[in-house]
């Protein structure tokens, strides 16, 4: 009952990495910088191109521009979203063409939904290797849940005294007054 309900008691969870998504910054992203599968097809005249086509405008970069070279504004974009912010997406194909508005949702974002709503495993097995453990945002790592680690005894909550050495423990037990 007292696990962290964010990672289920892990202390971490598995996340997306904006390193293995672009693991060379020194390539533009016409150049191929980003690797991500759905989004490493920059050059055709799919999807992600048209998001890009718009983010480069929007924002005011070149999509030649090597990665390590943008802002981290525009990064960030990238990797996390527009945050509900509308772009102007411009589609041509030989039987239609026309404008769309809608928020990006970002690299980063895209591929952990896609994570969590397939099927597939082929394609979990695509997203996996550009996943990375890091801490959990929400317990930091203690493994519980903020209810849990607010109960203390003699200020400390379980965490802090488990990470404590058996000798430090000791003396904490030994000079421990109870009323």
């Amino acid at each position: 009952y007292g696990a962290c309900p964010k990672c289920s008691g892990i202390g971490s969870q598995m996340k997306v990495d904006p390193a293995l998504v672009v693991p060379d910054e020194s390539l533009s992203i016409l150049d191929g910088a980003i690797t991500a599968t759905g989004w490493n097809s920059i050059r055709s005249d799919g999807i992600s191109r048209m998001y890009f086509d718009a983010l480069s405008k929007k924002y005011h970069f070149s999509l030649s521009t090597p990665f390590k070279d943008l802002s981290d504004k525009v990064k960030d974009i990238i990797f996390y979203g527009t945050d509900g912010e509308k772009l102007e997406i411009v589609y041509e194909r030989a039987n239609s063409h026309g404008v769309m508005n809608q928020p990006f949702e970002g690299i980063i974002n895209n591929l952990e939904r896609r994570y969590r709503e397939t099927q597939s495993e082929a394609s979990k097995n695509e997203i996996e290797e550009l996943l990375a453990e890091c801490p959990c945002p929400e317990c930091k790592s203690k493994r519980l849940r903020k209810e849990a680690l607010a109960v203390t005894v003699g200020g400390l909550d379980i965490d802090a005294y488990t990470r404590k050495s058996i000798s430090e423990a000791y003396a904490f037990i030994e000079a421990l007054q109870l009323t």
